[in-house]
C-alpha cells in the first residue's frame, strides 16, 4: 500500500528513533528500493532539532514542492519507525501534514497528495491515537475533496482502508461519499492492490449495522456479484465476507436473492472454490436459505448437493459444520412440503415388498439441475430414508 509516487529524489536523509534510546542518521536512497546505507549515531538532541525542522517547514513553507521534500522524508521515517509515529502524533504532525494535503488538493498537485495521504497513512498504523486525531481535525471531509478533485484514488483508498480500523471511525466514513467511491472502485479497471484496499475498506464498513443501507444504495451487492462470478480467486473471499456481513439486513438478503447471477456464482464456489472460499460460500448459503424456501429452491435447482456432500466430507472443519447444516435445511424444509400421508402404511409396504412400492410410487420432481429425475417418491419422503438415500445417489 505504499507504491505511491514520490519526488523522484534520489536520496533524502531520515532519522530513526531506536528503542534502546539511541538515535540514528539513515542514507535513504529511492533509486535502490530504499535500502539503508551505513548509519551514523546522532544526538537525541540533533533528532529532536531535525523534528522541529520538519514541523516549521510544515507549518510555514509556502512553496509546496519545497514541503513536498520534507513530507517525502516524513513518510520514509514513519515507515518503520512506531516511536517516531507516537512522538509525531503528540507533538503537532497530523495537522501539520493535514494543512499540507490540504495545499496539494487546492493546487490540484496529484503527486503532492499521494505523497501527503500515505504519510498520514504511514502516522496512522498501529496508532489509534493518531487516528483520533486525524478524524477530529477533519481528515473525511480533506478526503472527500481529494477523491472528488484528483486522480490520486490508490492513496486515498489506502488511508480510508487505515482509518476504518478504528470503530468510531466506520460510520462517519460509512455516511461520507467515500461509499460510493469504494464500491464504484470494485468495478473499474483499477490497480490490483487499490482494488483490494477498496474492498477490505468495505469489509470493515460492513460490519457496522448502521452502514448497510448506504452499501446497497451505493450498488455494492451488484459489483460483489461480479467480482464473484468473475472466477478470479483475489477477490472471492473477501467479497463472500462482505456479503455475509451483510445479510444481517433483511433488505439486503432479499437483494442478494434477487441478483440474478450472484446464487450461480456462490454455487460455482462450491464446485471448484479454495477450501476457504468454499467454507464462506457456504455459510453465505446457509443465512440466505434459512427461513427463505423461495431461495432454497434457487440453490438446489444449481444443483449444489452433490458439492456439499462431498464438502461435508472433505473440507475445512467449519466447512464440514456449515454443509451439514444446509443439506438438513433441505431436508427438513422437503420434509415440510411433502409431509408422509400414512408413515406405518408406506413402512410395512416397504418392507414387504421394496421393489413394488418403488416401482409404483409417482416420480418425485427434480431437486437440481445435476439430477434431473428420480424414482422412489413415497420411500423419500421418510425423513430417515431421504438421508440415506440422498448419500447414496450422490456419491456416485
Amino acid at each position: 500500500m505504499d507504491n505511491v509516487g514520490s519526488c523522484n529524489f534520489k536520496e533524502a536523509k531520515v532519522v530513526s528513533l531506536e528503542k534502546s534510546g539511541t538515535i540514528k542518521e539513515v542514507e535513504v536512497n529511492e533509486s535502490e528500493n530504499e535500502s539503508q546505507c551505513p548509519q551514523e549515531e546522532v544526538s537525541e538532541i540533533n533528532v529532536l532539532e531535525r523534528y522541529q525542522e520538519f514541523l516549521s517547514v510544515l507549518n510555514e513553507e509556502e512553496n509546496l514542492m519545497e514541503s513536498c521534500k520534507v513530507v517525502e522524508q516524513i513518510r520514509l521515517l514513519l515507515k518503520d519507525d512506531e516511536e517516531a509515529r507516537i512522538f509525531m502524533g503528540a507533538n503537532g504532525f497530523v495537522e501539520g501534514l493535514l494543512r499540507f494535503l490540504e495545499s496539494a488538493v487546492r493546487e490540484g498537485n496529484a503527486m503532492a497528495q499521494e505523497i501527503g495521504a500515505m504519510a498520514l497513512f504511514n502516522l496512522a498504523v498501529n496508532n489509534n491515537r493518531n487516528k483520533e486525531l486525524m478524524l477530529a481535525a477533519g481528515v473525511i471531509r480533506l478526503l472527500e475533496s481529494m477523491i472528488s478533485n484528483s486522480n490520486a484514488h490508490e492513496a486515498a483508498t489506502a488511508l480510508y482502508l487505515n482509518l476504518s480500523c478504528l470503530e468510531q471511525a466506520k460510520s462517519i466514513i460509512g455516511s461520507s461519499k467515500a461509499v460510493l467511491f469504494l464500491v464504484q472502485l470494485l468495478g473499474h479497471e483499477t490497480d490490483a492492490q487499490c482494488k483490494l484496499d477498496a474492498l477490505h475498506t468495505l469489509y470493515n464498513l460492513s460490519t457496522d449495522h448502521s452502514n448497510i443501507l448506504n452499501l446497497l444504495s451505493a450498488g455494492i451487492v451488484n459489483h460483489l456479484q461480479s467480482l464473484v462470478v468473475s472466477g478470479d480467486h483475489t477477490w472471492t473471499e473477501k467479497s463472500i465476507t462482505v456479503l455475509i456481513n451483510l445479510t444481517s439486513s433483511e433488505t439486503a438478503k432479499e437483494e442478494m436473492v434477487s441478483a440474478s447471477d450472484l446464487i450461480t456464482g456462490l454455487a460455482s464456489v462450491l464446485d471448484a472454490g479454495k477450501p476457504i472460499e468454499q467454507e464462506q460460500a457456504v455459510s453465505c448459503l446457509l443465512l440466505l436459505c434459512n427461513g427463505n424456501e423461495k431461495c432454497s429452491q434457487i440453490v438446489l435447482q444449481e444443483g449444489v448437493i452433490p458439492a456439499l456432500v462431498s464438502m461435508s466430507v472433505n473440507a475445512t472443519t467449519r466447512g464440514r459444520e456449515m454443509s451439514q447444516r444446509l443439506l438438513m435445511l433441505f431436508r427438513e424444509q422437503r420434509q415440510r412440503d411433502h409431509p408422509p400421508a400414512n408413515v406405518n402404511q408406506i413402512v410395512l409396504e416397504s418392507s414387504q415388498d421394496p421393489t413394488p412400492a418403488l416401482a409404483s410410487a409417482p416420480e418425485s420432481k427434480p431437486l437440481c439441475k445435476s439430477i434431473s429425475r428420480r424414482k422412489g417418491g413415497k420411500a423419500l419422503r421418510l425423513g430417515f430414508l431421504w438421508k440415506i438415500k440422498n448419500y447414496i445417489v450422490y456419491q456416485r
